[in-house]
């Protein structure tokens, strides 16, 4: 294989290594992803997700889905606390707030290792592509190309990881509350009862 066909190919991998590279810790190895789900009954649906998810925004987070019966935010994790008062306080009533926690530690170590460990094979690969012949090359090349894709997906997957431990995830279920008129309780003036109302208010806009 041509010396300047090895070289180009050699750049290209040291420079897909180099702008993927990850830190070997998450700041503060923090490994928890908690999440948020809410159920409340609110008078207005539709302003109370534009509230939510400006609050979200002005706090550095971003919604995912918002409608007038459910709205999907992720928050930063120091925020999920705020979050909770702010989805309390818009509630007519609250119907149920549960929060979860979900350790990553284990799936971190995982992909860190596994990143690792293919980058430590992608590098012999290149020490062997000028000593063998062209079937050889060939060969090592479609390993390096696999290599470099299993890579990348294993990063994404490291990237998803760190998003879910730096942002909580919460979800606002909105209920409408409806006004209800008020019960027909009977006067305790029997003349009264005895008027219909209904027909005197029609009665007088005819």
């Amino acid at each position: 294989m041509p010396l300047p066909v090895i070289f180009a190919l050699c750049a290209v991998v040291l420079v897909f290594l180099f702008s993927l590279t990850f830190p070997t810790q998450i700041h503060g190895e923090q490994y928890l992803s908690r999440s948020m789900r809410a159920q409340i009954m609110v008078a207005d649906p539709e302003r109370t997700a534009q509230r939510i998810t400006a609050w979200t925004e002005r706090s550095g987070g971003y919604y995912i889905f918002k409608s007038m019966d459910l709205v999907v935010v992720r928050v930063p994790m120091e925020d999920l606390e705020k979050l909770r008062a702010l989805t309390e306080k818009e509630a007519e009533q609250v119907v149920s707030i549960n929060f979860e926690a979900l350790d990553l530690r284990e799936s971190i170590i995982r992909t860190r290792s596994g990143i690792q460990s293919r980058e430590g094979i992608l590098r012999k690969n290149l020490l062997y592509l000028d000593r063998t012949d062209v079937a050889g090359t060939l060969a090592i090349e479609r390993e390096i190309f696999r290599l470099l894709q299993e890579i990348e997906n294993l990063k994404g997957r490291l990237r998803k990881l760190t998003a879910d431990i730096k942002f909580a995830r919460a979800e606002i279920h909105l209920s409408f509350t409806e006004q209800t008129l008020p019960q027909d309780v009977p006067s305790s003036f029997q003349w009264i009862n005895t008027i219909d109302f209904y027909g005197f208010v029609q009665g007088g806009n005819e």
